[in-house]
């Protein structure tokens, strides 16, 4: 695993974010940070995976939003990571999977098959119950109150039963995810 190279593109991603005026300012420290913290959870418990494209999906699956990029999220990210990619110096083989895991992060088309495409949903579920990831949306007022608590726990439900593929990692979150749906219920 090229640890110089992703440290690297962590950084360029770091500052494509502090730069950016089209993501929120937060977005790197809470979102993308965490992501990090729990896919090295996952890959503790999943030794067998292969941590380097884990990372660089870690680190690039949220290129279309960071870049303020319109159209499909998963589509354009992957298309963006190419371009990364091949400016480190990354050969087809690591393209190619890292472009998969982040195709099927979301979930929302296809699962992921992969083992990394399971970690990489899995942390990216995983991060929102973290850093007062729900309330920081909520500040943006993209949302009336009555239209943001039906998108988390839409959202809560989604990440929950649909992209967390690991019980172990499950049973880490279900406190969490139960006080959330209690809070975001009340009337």
């Amino acid at each position: 695993m090229n640890l110089k190279m992703i440290k690297t593109i962590k950084e360029k991603i770091e500052e494509e974010c502090t730069e950016s005026t089209k993501i929120i300012d937060w977005f790197y420290d809470t979102h993308l940070l965490e992501v990090e913290k729990q896919a090295n959870f996952l890959l503790k418990n999943l030794p067998k995976a292969d941590k380097e494209v884990v990372m660089l999906g870690v680190w690039l699956h949220d290129l279309q939003r960071i870049r303020g990029l319109k159209g499909d999220h998963q589509e354009i990210g992957a298309r963006e990571a190419e371009k990364v990619l091949k400016e480190h110096g990354y050969n087809s083989d690591v393209i190619k999977k890292v472009k998969s895991i982040i195709l099927t992060h979301s979930c929302s088309n296809n699962k992921p098959e992969t083992l990394e495409g399971k970690i990489l949903a899995t942390a990216d579920a995983m991060s929102h119950y973290y850093n007062n990831f729900f309330l920081k949306i909520a500040l943006t007022g993209e949302r009336d109150i009555n239209g943001y608590k039906k998108w988390v726990l839409e959202k809560l439900d989604r990440n929950y039963y649909k992209k967390i593929f690991f019980n172990f990692a499950k049973k880490k979150i279900k406190p969490r995810h139960d006080l959330y749906k209690k809070v975001f219920s009340l009337n």
